[in-house]
């Protein structure tokens, strides 16, 4: 059997020592909870409250207020029924079903957002039947969820 030498010694010393580094260096990237950001809720959510709706024939006019923050307000849509007894409507006992609805981005022209105040029309609606209504805000971070108005009956 061979002796070691002092310089091998030092030499698996080293060795072990770079392993260790290597080992706490690849380990320490592990340590700790990583998650993605999360939205602050004072600065990045918003709030709906329909101030206005008047129908007009065959048209929903609609004013929302927009609290919060008003800027990050990326898509609405009118989610609407119509209430009466046949197929495919709603009753207005019954729990909100929207069969329809209709989005507006910010790009767009119909999109007439100034300051907190949010003007959407609807202008498909038959004139003869009553409908339900709400309006559903889509944030533009994607992973807070839509918000929502209460929900409205139309009169004929």
């Amino acid at each position: 059997m061979s002796r070691s030498t002092p310089q091998m010694k030092r030499s698996l010393a080293a060795l072990a020592a770079l392993l260790l580094l290597v080992q706490a260096a690849l380990s320490g990237c592990a340590l700790g909870k990583k998650e993605w950001p999360q939205p602050q809720q004072s600065e990045d959510t918003f709030t709906l409250e329909i101030m206005a709706a008047e129908r007009t024939d065959t048209c929903l006019l609609l004013t929302i207020a927009v609290g919060g923050a008003a800027r990050r307000l990326y898509r609405a849509s009118i989610q609407y029924e119509i209430v009466g007894g046949g197929d495919g409507e709603g009753c207005v006992g019954c729990p909100f079903v929207p069969r329809d609805a209709v989005h507006f981005t910010r790009n767009q022209g119909a999109f007439d957002l100034v300051g907190n105040t949010l003007k959407l029309s609807l202008c498909t609606l038959e004139p003869d039947k009553q409908y339900r209504f709400r309006v559903a805000g889509k944030n533009d971070l994607p992973a807070l969820p839509l918000t929502y108005t209460d929900v409205f009956v139309t009169t004929q």
